[in-house]
């Protein structure tokens, strides 16, 4: 009988492992990667229904590594989804980095920007 052989190498590390996994078994979607020159890595993934999201980066340099992991629920509604842009907008984060919180696209923050602003609820 033949033996069982893994498809993925034994040197790629354990969270992109298990993210293949849970790619293969179809419980995330729209999954992506990212390696950057700084040493950091992104990864973000929806669920199946697309109501939720996951934020990991891992950035190591020097003998150093810092993780962080955020999950993040679609917003039910316009003035939460307002709330979230404004909160985040202020946190100093570009519209594109908002994009991934509200799992919307860059021009719909843009949007929500514009109101925030006609509301008064933004300076800028």
């Amino acid at each position: 009988m033949g033996r069982e052989v893994s498809l993925i190498p034994s040197n790629i590390p354990t969270e992109v492992k298990d993210i293949a996994t849970a790619i293969a078994q179809g419980q995330v979607k729209n999954a992506k990667m990212e390696w950057r020159s700084d040493g950091s890595v992104t990864f973000s993934a929806d669920s199946p229904d697309g109501k939720s999201r996951i934020l990991m980066e891992k950035i190591q340099f020097a003998g150093v590594t810092e993780e962080a992991k955020v999950s993040v629920s679609k917003p039910t509604d316009l003035e939460e989804r307002l709330q979230r842009v404004e909160v985040l907008r202020k946190r100093g984060m570009t519209q594109q980095e908002i994009s991934k919180y509200t799992m919307t696209s860059q021009k719909t923050v843009s949007n929500d920007i514009q109101k925030l602003k006609e509301r008064g609820g933004l300076s800028e």
